[in-house]
């Protein structure tokens, strides 16, 4: 049976990639539900979207390096790492070079 692998196993670039729910990660951190996304806009070091809920306003900024801020009106409600908020974040890995998937533990 064939084991998954470490990252420090490979001999070769290895791209992460992270798929973020940001309704839902905006559902654990205010608690409430109906997060709408209405604007988007792509940086050379971010993404930055914003939502609103009734009269409130959510910004969302995902850094490339793996960083995010998230604030709602004048509050910042999290600062810090993707990897270590749960739940919202799924991580996968590929090959740098062929782009094929791979299984890391």
């Amino acid at each position: 049976m064939l084991e998954p692998a470490t990252i420090s196993d490979f001999d070769f670039s290895v791209v992460c990639h992270a798929e973020v729910d940001l309704p839902a990660w905006l559902k654990q951190l205010t608690g409430k539900s109906g997060w709408k996304l209405c604007r988007e806009e792509e940086a050379e070091m971010c993404d930055a979207y914003s939502f609103r809920l009734g009269s409130e306003e959510a910004q969302v900024v995902l850094f490339h390096t793996g960083y995010a801020t998230v604030e709602v009106g004048d509050s910042t409600l999290y600062d810090g790492s993707l990897l270590t908020f749960p739940g919202c974040t799924q991580l996968h890995y590929y090959n740098a070079e062929s782009g094929e998937p791979i299984l890391v533990n």
